[in-house]
C-alpha cells in the first residue's frame, strides 16, 4: 500500500470510521461518541484516500496510564498488519507522552483478539464480570518502559 499514513482523526472521518465500527463489533459505538474524541491526540486513522482502520487511545482519570479504547481495520483490509501498525503507533505516542503503561478490556469471547494482544506483548491481568451487556471481560496490560 503506498502513501499510507497515520493521521489525527477529523470530523470528515467520522462516516468511515462509524461504518468500520458497525462492521466490528456487536455493539457498536454511535457516532457521537467518535466526535466526542475528536480532540483525543490518541484517535488515529490509518488511511490511503480512505480509511483502512482506525484507534482510539486515552488515559486513566490519574492519567498515569495509557487506555487502549478502540481499535479496528476495515473487514477487506484484516490481516495485513494495520492493526499492529495502528497498536506501534499507539504505544509509541503513549511513551512520548510518558505513560508507563498501557491497558485495555477485550471481550473474553474475543479469542482472536485476545491473542492478538499476546503476540503484541500483552498479559493478562483480571477479569471483570458483566463489563459488557452480554460478556464479561479480560484486563489486559503491558508495561512500556
Amino acid at each position: 500500500m503506498k502513501d499510507v499514513v497515520i493521521r489525527r482523526a477529523e470530523i470528515s472521518d467520522i462516516p468511515e470510521v462509524v461504518e468500520i465500527e458497525e462492521c466490528s463489533f456487536d455493539v457498536p459505538w454511535p457516532d457521537f461518541l467518535f466526535k466526542a474524541h475528536l480532540s483525543n491526540p490518541g484517535f488515529l486513522v490509518y488511511e490511503n484516500g480512505w480509511i483502512l482502520g482506525y484507534v482510539i487511545v486515552g488515559t486513566s482519570e490519574d492519567r498515569s496510564v495509557s487506555h487502549l479504547q478502540s481499535i479496528a481495520v476495515r473487514s477487506d483490509c484484516r490481516r495485513q498488519g494495520i492493526a499492529s501498525k495502528l497498536l506501534e503507533w499507539c504505544i509509541d505516542l503513549a511513551k512520548l507522552y510518558g505513560f508507563s503503561k498501557m491497558v485495555l478490556e477485550v471481550r473474553e469471547k474475543n479469542i482472536d483478539a485476545q491473542s492478538f494482544y499476546l503476540d503484541n506483548g500483552f498479559q493478562v491481568e483480571g477479569r471483570i464480570e458483566g463489563y459488557y451487556h452480554d460478556d464479561n471481560a479480560i484486563v489486559m496490560g503491558k508495561n512500556l518502559i
